[in-house]
């Protein structure tokens, strides 16, 4: 299943999708629309608005996610572009009966104030931000044990989210990957595809870190 960026729509990542069903996967979108609350960005006059409405949707995913295992028999892997790896990631973490693995591309794990789109929400809303708040949004996507593997792909090149808040805290399922790719076309990349595919056809339960020797040169993963 596809996760998408803040204000994107399925569309977003059909060609990603597209690419999967090639290589016998069976991609599904969200279906639920746009990535944005109802009332649009105006409604969302605060950091805790904005919580709110990533735990709503992290529910609302939960219940695709709980459809689609008992109509296909097997967990689903998430890929998250931006916002929706963090939609992946917290499901990763306290639903692994659901969660097959999660793959992020150019997601903002920690302080969102390292975001081109911080910026536009608070020229939009002019609420005060605690740290408390910040610190709420960054520890979520990490509550819980975490049993399934997840990969970050990022960039030097993103332009909307830095590469000091783009990368995984350590763990034994956890890796960081770079890649050169900017962050709207992070989709559409070949190298981004080709890493993506490789995470996937790994065996389910036999997990490893990246090794593709045909990739290496074109990759970089941090020490």
């Amino acid at each position: 299943m596809t996760l998408l960026g803040f204000f994107g729509a399925d569309g977003s990542m059909a060609s990603m999708r597209k690419f999967l069903n090639r290589q016998g996967y069976h991609a599904i979108p969200w279906g639920q629309g746009r990535n944005v609350p109802p009332e649009g960005i105006g409604g969302l006059t605060g950091m805790d608005e904005m919580m709110n409405f990533r735990k709503d949707v992290e529910s609302v995913v939960a219940g695709l996610l709980e459809k689609e295992v008992i109509r296909s028999g097997k967990r689903v892997s998430l890929i998250g572009w931006s916002l929706g790896g963090l939609y992946a990631t917290g499901l990763a973490h306290r639903r692994p009966d659901l969660v097959r693995q999660a793959i992020t591309l150019g997601t903002p794990f920690s302080d969102p104030r390292g975001t081109s789109l911080y910026s536009m929400f608070r020229r939009v809303n002019q609420a005060e931000v605690t740290e408390e708040t910040l610190a709420t949004w960054t520890e979520h996507a990490f509550d819980g044990e975490l049993e399934v593997p997840v990969t970050a792909l990022y960039s030097q090149s993103d332009g909307f989210v830095g590469v000091d808040i783009a990368q995984l805290p350590q763990h034994e399922l956890t890796e960081n990957i770079a890649v050169m790719a900017s962050h709207v076309g992070f989709p559409f990349n070949p190298l981004v595809r080709a890493v993506v595919a490789e995470r996937l056809i790994q065996p389910e339960g036999e997990w490893k870190p990246y090794q593709s020797a045909t990739l290496k040169p074109f990759v970089f993963k941090p020490a």
